[in-house]
């Protein structure tokens, strides 16, 4: 998106980028460029929507509503042409992912902004966050992050160098907000409903981290600095340190405060003064989830971190590392959790690793969807603990329902989809919802995990080297074992059909002993 320099003066040298977040509350959009040793954000617009404010009421975004966002957006866009950007993102998180209209509203600004948005999914905002976590200085072993967004709380664990469990509420403080705004006239307790609620729904919080007590907790969000300031901390190391007893005190002056007596006792915003009791709710609650004290709010905006990834290089690939490592983290916690065997898991994701990488010219497939294997991998006896009788189905079931940290919606569904054919002795044919896309490649890379699986056929770890070789009309994978492999042989052959459908090439399995 080029264009001649305007009013903010003369070009600046070096690629300038814009990140355009659509928020619950407002449309903010920031201008960057790398400096020398930093990225240096040029420009930050505000303005205020109330597509929160619609959705959670209603669940759809009026016409009015999207003209006013598309008038705004043909502001940032002569912003961006007075900067001479040439690469945009434009990102859209809770209100307008919850939009029944959503489709409508994104097609139109498409069409009369000339803008591409991208909603992202439950958990995607959060992984931003997290990511930018992982570099801060307060983070502990056994730390729980969180992130407190308008519409959605984000929660994951930290421990042993990975992200190995993560969940994500869909209730923010503007969203309970406007679901509790019916009660707040009907009590003079209203500070006490809404921990009630709060309490309540944060059980699900607590069940899906399996208890216990954390080092510490990492808590940002949109308000955070504000909360930081109300409660007289002072700023160190990139953030602040909340004690839980301040914060405790800022809800009792808050409590029995309308939002008009709120704004003026704390020098907010209305709007915001009538969000903060319920922001405080969450935070209170999610020291009492990690079992701590005190908050550690690092200061993260996701402008920022969206912009970094996209002109520096080394920061994109930390976040894509970042996202992988958790993945296979939380699929071998939730193997682990369900009493999968995980070294029998582990054998066949480094056997399908194998294979896909020996015949990347046989499968065509990229080199990132490789994640979606070893995760299957990882996760291909999940139903077995529950429904022995229809494990493929129950695995599906179960890993549909589980949020992996790094992989969206689509992705977890795809994986879903690939586990539940892994073991060639339940394997089932496909419920039908896949696109020819990826259909094709979920058969690709079953076809894979199910030859992987097969090579541990004794769950006994048999083979200590393995070779794969890709000939003209057949692949041929050579297993050198401690003990006979005629099991994982007969295994393999009855394997065979299916890889040989699907890739036109048929496997032989040579069988060596290191026996004398």
């Amino acid at each position: 998106m080029d264009g001649k320099p305007g009013s903010r003066g003369a070009r600046r040298p070096g690629k300038a980028v814009a990140v355009l977040d659509i928020g619950s509350s407002s449309l903010r959009m920031g201008i960057y460029q790398r400096g020398k040793e930093e990225v240096r954000r040029l420009e930050l617009l505000d303005s205020p929507l109330r597509l929160g404010h619609e959705v959670f009421a209603s669940g759809r975004i009026s016409a009015e509503t999207v003209r006013e966002l598309c008038t705004a957006l043909k502001g940032c866009s002569q912003v961006m042409k007075e900067y001479g950007v040439g690469e945009y993102r434009v990102l859209a998180t809770t209100a307008l992912r919850e939009a029944e209209n959503r489709a409508y509203v994104v097609d139109q600004i498409k069409i009369r902004n000339g803008l591409t948005v991208e909603v992202l999914e439950n958990g995607e905002e959060s992984a931003f966050i997290y990511s930018a976590m992982l570099r801060s200085p307060r983070l502990k072993n056994h730390s729980l992050l969180s992130y407190i967004g308008t519409g959605s709380v984000g929660a994951a664990v930290w421990e042993d160098g990975a992200l190995t469990k993560a969940c994500h509420l869909r209730l923010g403080f503007l969203k309970l907000s406007e679901m509790l705004s019916s009660l707040e006239d009907q009590t003079a307790r209203f500070d006490r409903v809404l921990g009630q609620y709060v309490d309540a729904y944060f059980q699900r919080l607590s069940l899906r981290l399996s208890g216990g007590k954390f080092r510490r907790l990492l808590l940002t969000g949109r308000e955070a600095e504000t909360i930081a300031s109300l409660c007289g901390a002072a700023k160190e190391s990139g953030g602040y340190v909340l004690e839980r007893e301040r914060v405790e005190e800022l809800f009792h002056r808050a409590r029995t405060l309308s939002a008009e007596a709120a704004a003026q006792e704390f020098g907010l915003p209305q709007e915001a003064a009538g969000q903060l009791l319920p922001l405080l709710a969450i935070y209170l609650k999610m020291m009492e989830v990690a079992g701590t004290q005190r908050i550690e709010a690092p200061v993260l905006d996701m402008l920022d971190i969206v912009a970094a990834q996209m002109l520096v290089a080394e920061e994109k690939a930390f976040f894509d590392q970042t996202r992988s490592d958790g993945a296979l983290a939380c699929s071998r916690r939730l193997g682990s959790d369900n009493q999968t065997d995980g070294d029998h898991g582990e054998r066949v994701r480094a056997f399908a690793v194998q294979l896909f990488d020996k015949t990347k010219k046989l499968h065509g497939i990229p080199g990132k969807r490789r994640l979606l294997l070893e995760c299957a991998a990882l996760l291909h006896e999940l139903g077995y603990r529950f429904n022995a009788q229809n494990a493929s189905q129950t695995t599906y079931d179960l890993i549909r329902q589980a949020y992996l940290f790094g992989l969206n919606e689509e992705e977890t569904r795809l994986v879903a989809e690939i586990a539940r054919c892994g073991d060639f002795h339940q394997a089932l044919a496909s419920p039908g919802f896949l696109s020819g896309k990826q259909r094709l490649l979920t058969d690709k890379l079953a076809a894979i995990l199910i030859l992987a699986d097969a090579l541990d056929e004794s769950r006994r770890g048999k083979i200590t080297e393995l070779k794969v070789r890709l000939e003209d009309s057949r692949l041929v994978v050579t297993a050198r074992g401690r003990e006979d492999l005629l099991l994982e042989k007969w295994a393999f052959g009855e394997c065979v059909p299916y890889f040989e459908e699907v890739f036109g090439i048929r496997p032989v399995f040579v069988a060596k002993s290191n026996l004398i």
